[in-house]
């Protein structure tokens, strides 16, 4: 029977996170809790898996949650860390799949050196953060990506989503939309809080009361149905400029206007927030509000490899602000 990681571990009753730092000789461990862990691997016959010879094992976890980072941001974080000499390995989460805690444990126990979390729930504000918590205490370097609706102690990776979404109002203001609404995410997701205060506060700069601005907004469920539906509520409330979280709301928008036989972007203007494939491909292609991914990619691997180096966990933040790209789906408003 093969001894695994976990084995060890109940045997000398320290965490797993312990043994295997011990067992990759990382610092943090004390002299008498490494020759423990030592002794009892080598009494066990515990052989580590064997690793690739070009780097160590990162683990980057991504969960499909209808707001987070997108495919591009996973393939530039697997790409930084190869450049660094790292092996990463990417365990993907579709939604409504089992969530990252037995992910993140098999990548630890296989002997990650540390763990990246991309779209899971730490942005969610009312699910359980005990994860998080934990591999903090147990000393797991970890970066979370697009912030985290706790209180948290290690390195987050953001786009800055507040000043995203006031690019894309202020842009159409200048096309002269003077009714412009946001079809949003789940509210439960610290994402679309954030874009949802990014929203209100453009509309306050452009001198729009705080009950009319909140009626510019409609939360659903990311689906083009979704799209659909609050598209109609938004344009039958007179908004000429949709702002959208993401691709399948923009389809239902576009879809929306088709059925009131309104031309994008001659009767309604449409701005994403996030680029993609779809959003370049479409007639008419989307305006985007795109996150510079490159730079979040190095900074997600830069933060993980100086947790490994033994630098203490931070509450720090890194916001990167979105650049704004037109294309063919934004036009003057209508004068009607």
């Amino acid at each position: 029977m093969s001894i695994r990681l976990s084995d060890v571990a109940d045997r000398t009753g320290v965490s797993a996170a312990t043994v295997s730092r011990v067992l990759n000789g990382r610092p943090g461990v004390s002299e008498a809790t490494r020759s423990l862990v030592l002794g009892a691997a080598g009494t066990l016959g515990y052989r580590p898996p064997r690793k690739a010879a070009h780097g160590e094992l990162v683990g980057v976890v991504a969960q499909d949650s209808g707001v987070g980072a997108g495919p591009s941001l996973a393939d530039s974080v697997l790409t930084a860390f190869h450049r660094r000499g790292y092996l990463p390995v990417l365990c993907a989460q579709a939604h409504g799949a089992p969530r990252e805690e037995p992910a993140a444990r098999k990548l630890l126990e296989y002997g990650a050196s540390g763990l990246v979390f991309l779209g899971g729930d730490h942005t969610d504000t009312t699910a359980n953060h005990d994860l998080y918590q934990s591999l903090t205490d147990e000393e797991v370097p970890h970066v979370l990506v697009g912030g985290a609706a706790f209180t948290a102690r290690s390195a987050c990776v953001s786009n800055d989503d507040v000043g995203g979404v006031r690019k894309a109002v202020r842009h159409l203001a200048e096309l002269g939309h003077a009714r412009i609404g946001m079809i949003s995410g789940t509210v439960r997701f610290l994402t679309s809080q954030r874009r949802r205060d990014g929203f209100l506060a453009a509309l306050r700069e452009l001198g729009i009361p705080a009950e009319e601005a909140e009626s510019r907004i409609e939360h659903v469920h990311c689906s083009e149905g979704g799209g659909f539906c609050a598209a109609e509520i938004l344009m039958e409330r007179g908004c000429t400029a949709l702002i959208c979280d993401s691709d399948p709301l923009a389809l239902g928008a576009m879809q929306a206007a088709r059925a009131r036989s309104l031309a994008v972007p001659d009767q309604l203007s449409l701005v994403v927030l996030g680029d993609s494939t779809t959003a370049r491909h479409l007639v008419p292609a989307l305006t985007v509000v795109s996150p510079p991914v490159e730079k979040m990619a190095e900074s997600i691997a830069d933060a993980l490899m100086m947790a490994i180096s033994g630098t203490p966990l931070t509450s720090l933040e890194l916001l990167f602000l979105p650049d704004l790209i037109t294309r063919d789906s934004t036009g003057r408003a209508p004068l009607f």
